[in-house]
């Protein structure tokens, strides 16, 4: 049985938490790169309405029983200045959409963002959808990453590493249960790229700082290099600065006319003079990750298990002949991959509880040792926990639960239920053989006397769990996986205390039976 139940382990399926349906979710939008906000504006206003045909209009008073929409909160672009820290969006072609779920929802939010994943990408092809469905718990299990896979591209030139995250993506999109795969960090941006003659602004009486302080009040404002305040009689502050409106710069040649000053005596030289305009590309954003420069491919999962889709996607990307020849020309030169986020935190999790199931065990034998002054009755008693194990795994595979952290707490708790149910057998059968009773006698008084209590304990305890285990209400799929794995761990081990156990005393009572002196002739 444990060998059966260790080869069933790879079926389970691995996973840091089980999706909580959280009652809401984020749409993550990306239009083409340089998409102008006010077109994007009117592209987030069309996702607003294909949301709302497919969930129901915001419903806040909660009068219409047809609609599970609550709220629709939308958000488009980025403020180049400090809340550019609080957003997902990099650049004016982002945009995020909130969509906040009733309580008495009829789907939870992992179904409906299934749902209108399809319709999305079928009506706006040019725009890049993902979806967050983690919620609070994951999202801070996850360090704040928006999806659950995060392949993590380092090295030192942006180009380089656009083009291997595109081959990582291309990849990505290929396996079953990968979906919303894309490049976090765009590279190639349209841009203006403004080159100043020093020499000329120089003879001017002009500097590299005028041109810019200049064209950045033309395009933006002079609060960013200048700020200055008016306090309101309310007590408000307000910013002061110098713009031009949004409609006077229009095209490059208008730009070109923007008027410079700054020189000692206060003329104004236009930008064409002292300077030269070149339309480039140019990556929106840069990240870092211990100063290396690093690209990030996000993948979400629908259908299957994180840890099953990321073991897929890693094999893919060693055995795909046109990657590895891609990583065989960078690879030397310090371009390396590698998968992290939840599936790293993943695996760190499972080996720290794995040494803590390890650490359990022991402690428990020492305490046994010195309550019993035996080695060999603890040593029979904690033969039951590998079996033990068995419940739990047969729980969890027969009822579709994916292995994750509640579920490794649960197998962690199998420790202590078996060796309850153990005691109870093994005392019982050790104090008869010690009293003279022939061992298989002793075995079998044991069994008959602890079967109802062990019965009645099981059934107690399964009986409590059985509501979280199905997981009534929204938000209670996070204790499932506990629930399951404990049921599986109490049925086991009542069945293998009544059933292994005995087997086992029969073979090692003897041992039990004190010793008696010879006889002397």
């Amino acid at each position: 049985l444990t060998c059966l139940a260790t080869l069933a382990i790879p079926q389970l399926g691995t996973e840091l938490f089980p999706p909580v349906d959280g009652g809401q979710f984020t749409i993550l939008l990306r239009g083409p790169l340089g998409t102008r906000i006010e077109r994007m504006e009117g592209i987030v206003a069309k996702v607003e309405t294909e949301v709302m045909d497919a969930i129901g209009k915001p419903d806040l008073a909660g009068d219409d029983p047809d609609s599970d929409l609550q709220l629709l909160i939308s958000n488009i672009g980025v403020l180049y200045d400090w809340p550019a820290a609080y957003t997902p969006n990099t650049g004016p072609m982002d945009a995020f959409v909130l969509v906040q779920l009733k309580d008495d929802r009829k789907e939870t939010a992992q179904q409906h963002a299934a749902r209108l994943r399809p319709l999305l990408e079928k009506s706006f092809q040019d725009v890049e959808f993902a979806y967050d469905t983690g919620g609070m718990m994951t999202a801070a299990l996850n360090f704040g990453m928006p999806s659950p896979i995060d392949i993590q591209v380092q090295g030192s030139k942006l180009e380089v590493l656009d083009e291997i995250a595109q081959a990582i993506r291309d990849e990505a999109g290929k396996i079953d249960g990968a979906v919303d795969a894309r490049i976090n960090q765009p590279l190639r941006y349209p841009a203006l790229k403004i080159n100043v003659d020093r020499i000329k602004a120089g003879q001017l009486g002009l500097t590299q700082e005028d041109v810019i302080k200049n064209v950045a009040a033309a395009l933006n404002s002079s609060t960013n290099f200048a700020p200055s305040f008016w306090i309101a009689p309310n007590g408000n502050h307000y910013f002061m600065g110098v713009q031009y409106k949004e409609t006077e710069i229009d095209s490059i040649e208008t730009l070109r006319d923007v008027p410079i000053t700054g020189g000692t005596d206060g003329t104004s030289i236009l930008l064409r003079n002292v300077a030269t305009i070149e339309e480039i590309t140019t990556p929106p954003i840069i990240s870092h990750l211990n100063i290396t420069r690093t690209v990030d491919v996000y993948v979400n999962v629908e259908g299957r298990d994180v840890g099953s889709v990321a073991a897929d996607l890693e094999e893919r990307l060693e055995n795909s002949e046109s990657f590895q020849a891609l990583m065989m020309d960078y690879g030397s030169k310090g371009y390396t991959w590698a998968i992290r986020g939840e599936v790293q935190s993943m695996q760190e999790s499972f080996g720290q509880f794995g040494t803590g199931l390890l650490i359990a065990a022991i402690l428990v034998y020492l305490v046994m040792v010195a309550q019993f002054r035996s080695f060999l009755m603890p040593f029979v008693i904690l033969l039951t926990v590998p079996l033990g194990a068995v419940g739990v795994i047969a729980a969890l595979l027969l009822t579709g639960t994916h292995m994750s952290i509640p579920a490794f707490m649960g197998l962690i708790l199998m420790v202590g239920i078996v060796v309850e149910y153990s005691i109870l057998l093994v005392e019982f059968a050790a104090k008869k053989i010690r009293d003279g009773t022939p061992v298989t006698e002793a075995v079998v008084e044991a069994a008959q006397a602890r079967v109802r209590p062990v019965l009645m304990t099981s059934l107690t305890t399964v009986l409590a769990l059985l509501p979280m285990a199905i997981g009534l209400g929204h938000g209670a799929e996070g204790n499932i996986p506990l629930a399951r794995a404990i049921i599986g761990a109490v049925i086991g081990g009542a069945v293998l205390a009544l059933l292994v156990v005995p087997a086992l005393m029969s073979l090692l009572g003897p041992l039990l039976r004190p010793k008696t002196p010879e006889a002397s002739s």
